[in-house]
């Protein structure tokens, strides 16, 4: 049965939507004006403040003030005081160094990781592969006692380290010292890329092991090289090595995940203004058991890697909880060519919940021997728990596709 209003009732009723409306409205409205002006108040007394200092600091000090050191004191007070434990102010010299493409031609080095030691002499940490530094013949473990002409001391050590870069071809001789005898070298510097990612198949096995150090510019294209020898090589399970890996680019970490998962969200992040930017995989992803080693010093992009792989249901995690860094930093430049670097986005994974200031738990928890100071393979117990999980993984697989063929055997007869 049909029931009909009255004109007069529909347009009370018209009249009564409307109202309520434009009160809702008048309440948002409102609410968004106070808050304003709350804002305005609060940021007047920040100037009054910044202005009474001003003046009784001019008016007082018995001094002369370096007004462009003041003014970075000031941003650099500013930003410290915000509450953004990764925001910092960068001074303008600074910025544009960051930002010369030139001054790596400037700062041109041997390819080697180089530290001052106690003695007074500089130890040679690592030697990257295709440097300068390896085709002269230097190894992991020397010592540099002299540079050019002058000998090495505990005074001079960390001067004469900057020494060791410069511009690109141009020489240094450097004097080594390794098991009692004294290697001289000529070496010719120049710009090298360090690598970050090192791979190996564990002794013995099927099984890949890489290491990736951080997401730095070029990761993603030495990751590739090394997933596709490793490919090669033969393997049929990796375990991603992530420890003390604390992030970098997280677009080379998504690169890398085309590889390693199947078309699909790989986060979300969520700026202050509401914005919603979605990063998706639309790589061909490889079907390998795959583990993946964490501890308390993988951070923020690599966590990312970590999570991804494990909400994919690609990998699982063995080690320690993570560090617990899910924001995004962004590079702002300022008017007079300074610039700030400030947290402007919370990232989301897949499945899993955002992990900033929590980290992420490993499937498998196995706490490394801090007593161990070289770890090998066999030594490694984290490592040696990521061998089982994928050595279970390839056993479970290879029992199911014996299963199934079985199974289609039995279909046909």
């Amino acid at each position: 049965m049909n029931k009909r209003i009255s004109l007069g009732a529909a347009i009370a009723f018209v009249f009564i939507v409307a109202a309520a409306t434009f009160s809702m409205t008048m309440i948002y409205s409102q609410r968004s004006f106070n808050e304003r002006v709350s804002n305005l108040k609060q940021r007047e007394v920040t100037y009054d403040k910044f202005t009474e200092l001003d003046r009784v600091v001019r008016d007082h000090y018995y001094g002369v003030i370096n007004e462009a050191q003041l003014l970075d004191a000031v941003a650099q007070g500013y930003i410290q005081g915000i509450g953004d434990k990764y925001a910092r102010y960068i001074p303008v010299d600074e910025f544009a160094r960051m930002n010369n493409q030139d001054d790596q031609a400037e700062n041109a080095g041997i390819g080697a990781v180089v530290e001052a030691g106690p003695d007074g002499y500089l130890f040679v940490v690592e030697v990257y592969p295709d440097s300068p530094a390896y085709a002269a013949g230097m190894q992991e473990g020397d010592l540099i006692v002299k540079i050019d002409d002058t000998d090495l001391t505990v005074e001079n050590a960390e001067y004469q380290l900057g020494h060791i870069y410069g511009v690109q071809g141009t020489r240094i001789i450097l004097t080594t010292r390794r098991g009692g005898e004294e290697y001289i070298m000529d070496i010719t510097r120049r710009a090298v890329v360090p690598p970050t990612v090192y791979s190996h198949i564990i002794e013995g096995t099927e099984t890949a092991y890489i290491q990736i150090k951080e997401f730095a510019s070029g990761t993603s294209d030495q990751f590739n090289r090394e997933l596709d020898r490793m490919l090669s090589a033969g393997a049929r399970s990796i375990i991603f090595d992530l420890r003390d890996n604390k992030g970098g680019v997280i677009r080379q970490a998504t690169r890398m995940l085309d590889r390693l998962v199947p078309p699909g969200i790989l986060y979300t992040s969520q700026r202050k203004d509401g914005t919603v930017e979605e990063v998706r995989s639309d790589g061909n992803a490889i079907d390998l058991p795959m583990a993946v080693l964490i501890n308390q010093n993988t951070a923020s992009a690599a966590e990312l890697f970590a999570v991804v792989l494990k909400d994919y249901d690609r990998a699982r995690l063995v080690g320690n909880t993570t560090a617990g860094k899910g924001v995004v930093q962004e590079i702002i430049r300022l008017t007079d060519g300074s610039a700030v670097e400030l947290t402007t986005a919370y990232y989301h994974p897949p499945i899993s919940l955002n992990f900033d200031g929590e980290g992420i738990t490993p499937d498998f928890e196995v706490i490394a021997d801090e007593g161990v100071m070289i770890l090998d393979d066999e030594s490694d117990m984290q490592l040696q728990k990521a061998m089982e999980v994928v050595t279970t993984a390839m056993a479970q697989r290879e029992n199911q596709q014996a299963l199934e063929q079985e199974q289609e055997e039995d279909g046909e007869e």
